[in-house]
């Protein structure tokens, strides 16, 4: 876990010089900060040698590499797409998984930074809540939440058409990216509306009778990707994990007027916020809840910090901001230590770079 913790400490530093020079009209160094900071994160994801699903997307690179067509797509061509593209170039399954890697983390990254706050709370926030981790696992999944976040933009200034395109491109990566067009409407609601409620009302409904409920859904999604959820007996996340995303809510409402005198875009950010706390509240009971939250957990990482700095004075402000980090702390170590008990093993041999071992023949 040694370079997890070094991940999270290097990449709050480089982001906090960034913020500094930012809030000093340094851009040019503020960006120099943030390619560093992009960089870290793209090296330590790209070099990864396994993690979740990795190993399998590499095998299916392997197999094109061999078979170079487009029968093993299963309907998400846009992902075999690049896989046949990368291919011309190398034929190592590194590549597929450096090359997505650093699509993502930049996306992520690029549009943390543009609506930044405090951009050392976000990257921080990003990596202690184990989205990071998550991007190493279901890297396909992860690649086209990546891209629809940098959507965000579409829903602020109401842009559907573009969205809708947006969408069903990306969707060619992966299917579950469809679920995002009538979010798109819940998104633009004003927060805390009679339409809101109703959608909190709803869903507590339906969290109270799950098992009544949840044998309709996986007998709609049956024929899909996500069928074999059905008989997932395993459980969901921890109550914590919905505790820990429940916070910028929270803290949404307690500011809410303020919020909305400081940010009138907020409305997004708050919807997306509630309707990933939601989805995360039903993934107590199946993990399937928690891939689609993979879409909205990101707007958790730019609310949080945005009130933190501009709905916060003196030092409410200073104890809060201290506060976050050690919860984030504890968080992180209950999941990623205690919960995954999480090991790195990249493709390069760290050891060969610093000690050299002589060849007896």
């Amino acid at each position: 876990m040694g370079i997890y913790y070094a991940t999270l400490a290097s990449t709050f530093i480089l982001s906090l010089l960034a913020r500094m020079a930012n809030d000093k009209k340094y851009k040019i160094i503020a960006i120099f900060w943030i390619f560093l900071v992009v960089s870290v994160l793209v090296l330590f994801s790209g070099l990864r040698s396994g993690i979740g699903d990795t190993g399998m997307y590499k095998h299916t690179y392997g197999l094109l590499v061999e078979n170079p067509n487009f029968s093993k797509a299963n309907g998400d061509y846009g992902f075999v797409l690049l896989n046949l593209i990368l291919i011309q170039f190398s034929n190592n399954p590194q590549t597929i998984v450096f090359v997505v890697a650093l699509i993502t983390q930049l996306c992520n990254v690029y549009v943390l930074n543009k609506y930044r706050s405090y951009i050392e709370l976000e990257i921080f926030m990003y990596i202690a809540a184990g989205y990071f981790t998550v991007t190493m696992n279901g890297m396909r999944q992860c690649l086209a939440a990546a891209l629809l976040f940098l959507c965000v933009k579409f829903i602020i200034d109401g842009s559907f058409k573009k969205y809708l395109l947006s969408v069903l491109i990306i969707s060619t990566i992966h299917q579950s990216a469809l679920f995002m067009i009538p979010i798109y409407f819940i998104a633009r609601l004003k927060p805390w509306s009679k339409k809101i409620y109703m959608i909190i009302g709803i869903a507590v409904l339906g969290l109270l009778f799950y098992e009544v409920l949840s044998g309709y859904l996986f007998k709609i999604i049956e024929n899909t990707n996500y069928g074999y959820y059905s008989d997932f007996d395993e459980g969901g996340s921890s109550i914590m994990r919905t505790f820990v995303n429940m916070v910028p809510i929270i803290f949404a409402y307690l500011k809410r007027n303020k919020l909305k005198e400081k940010w009138p875009q907020s409305n997004v950010f708050v919807n997306m916020a509630l309707l990933n706390c939601i989805f995360v509240a039903f993934g107590m009971s199946n993990w399937i809840f928690n891939r689609f939250s993979l879409y909205l957990q990101l707007y958790n990482f730019i609310l949080l910090p945005y009130i933190i700095r501009n709905c916060l004075e003196g030092k409410q402000r200073r104890t809060i901001y201290l506060a976050f980090i050690m919860c984030y702390l504890i968080f992180f170590y209950r999941e990623q230590v205690i919960g995954l008990n999480m090991e790195y093993k990249s493709v390069l041999d760290i050891k060969s770079i610093f000690y050299y071992t002589p060849i007896h023949r």
